[in-house]
């Protein structure tokens, strides 16, 4: 059967259709799928040029969305005909601290980056892994579900504040880097969906924030102003909360936005991973910064019935057919998009 990923690091341009064995009979508890659609991450380009900390086999199968209609089942729980997604995570069963979520374990896997991931024409999976997708979701649209909107929610439910606990105006004002990125979306569409008025958002693209501005989010262009221009909207008040992957060019920045106790929450590092710390704002004024991968099991079954019960839909910007991935991994390479990148079956 075809799969899609590459038998050399070092460039998108080595991404290419591979032939790889059709999965084994199913076992009690799995089932079947049928590659329906799936969503570029930015992780896929960075896997694909080359990670120090991953002992690739090659082929290395890459992707980590999967949206999937069940063609087999030995499962009680889902019949064929099923439109499901596919956790992006998992773990290899070495490390024994099953108290612990999924994701803190030392053994936690990210499909398509430190194991083999799910671009393939059929995938066999444990019941455990799989979520019926949200009927109001188009096919493109729950294959770009899974690893943004999992890595989003676990940064504004759990981490940024709590849904049951916190009034969102007490948390407020909001900044969202970079809001183009498919994380960065979802944490907006988030932080609306959860009651959040005073929001800003940044990009370096005046057309990426116009979408975002018709729903009450104020932008800004990522520039030498951009600073001063969030000052002067925010006030003395500063912010409560940052959402930040640009990583080293925003760091000292962030810093200085937040009030006291405020948050800094990040899942990446696009721009750099060195950042200085003058640590005399961490204690004087009480910060919080913490860091963020995915997600649990638990998290992801929260939040695919987070997305149903609110109608949330991803933004999709392109879409390419599964046996044309390197146009796709060019445009995620380029940052041209405004949204998820999707592969779909034929």
């Amino acid at each position: 059967m075809k799969a899609i990923g590459f038998n050399q690091p070092g460039s998108v341009s080595n991404i290419e259709v591979l032939k790889i064995p059709a999965p084994e009979k199913l076992q009690d508890g799995e089932v079947r799928l049928k590659f329906i659609s799936g969503s570029l991450n930015h992780l896929d380009v960075w896997v694909i040029k080359g990670l120090p900390h991953i002992k690739y086999q090659f082929p290395h199968i890459a992707g980590s969305d999967f949206c999937g209609k069940v063609i087999e089942s030995r499962s009680k729980k889902f019949k064929v005909g099923d439109r499901v997604l596919v956790y992006p995570g998992g773990n290899a069963g070495m490390d024994t601290r099953t108290h612990l979520p999924e994701n803190l374990r030392d053994d936690y896997l990210i499909r398509g980056e430190n194991c083999h991931g799910v671009f393939r024409e059929e995938l066999v999976e444990p019941e455990k892994y799989l979520f019926k997708a949200p009927e109001h979701l188009s096919d493109e649209q729950a294959g770009a579900l899974p690893l943004a909107f999992l890595t989003a929610y676990q940064m504004v439910a759990e981490k940024g504040f709590s849904p049951e606990r916190d009034d969102p105006g007490k948390v407020e004002p909001v900044l969202v880097h970079a809001s183009g990125s498919g994380v960065s979306q979802a944490i907006l569409e988030l932080l609306l969906s959860f009651g959040f008025k005073k929001i800003a958002a940044t990009s370096r693209q005046p057309e990426k924030l116009e979408i975002w501005e018709k729903r009450s989010v104020k932008g800004f262009i990522s520039g030498p102003n951009l600073e001063s221009d969030l000052k002067n909207w925010v006030g003395r008040e500063r912010f409560g909360l940052i959402f930040d992957h640009v990583g080293e060019a925003y760091f000292e920045m962030n810093i200085r936005l937040l009030r006291k106790g405020g948050k800094f929450i990040t899942c990446g590092s696009t721009s750099g991973f060195k950042a200085p710390l003058d640590l005399r704002h961490l204690f004087f004024r009480q910060l919080q910064l913490l860091g963020s991968t995915m997600g649990s099991l638990q998290l992801f079954k929260k939040m695919v019935n987070w997305v149903a019960e609110k109608k949330i839909a991803p933004f999709v910007s392109h879409t390419f057919p599964f046996d044309n991935p390197k146009a796709a991994y060019e445009l995620m390479e380029s940052g041209r998009q405004n949204g998820k990148i999707v592969l779909i079956a034929k």
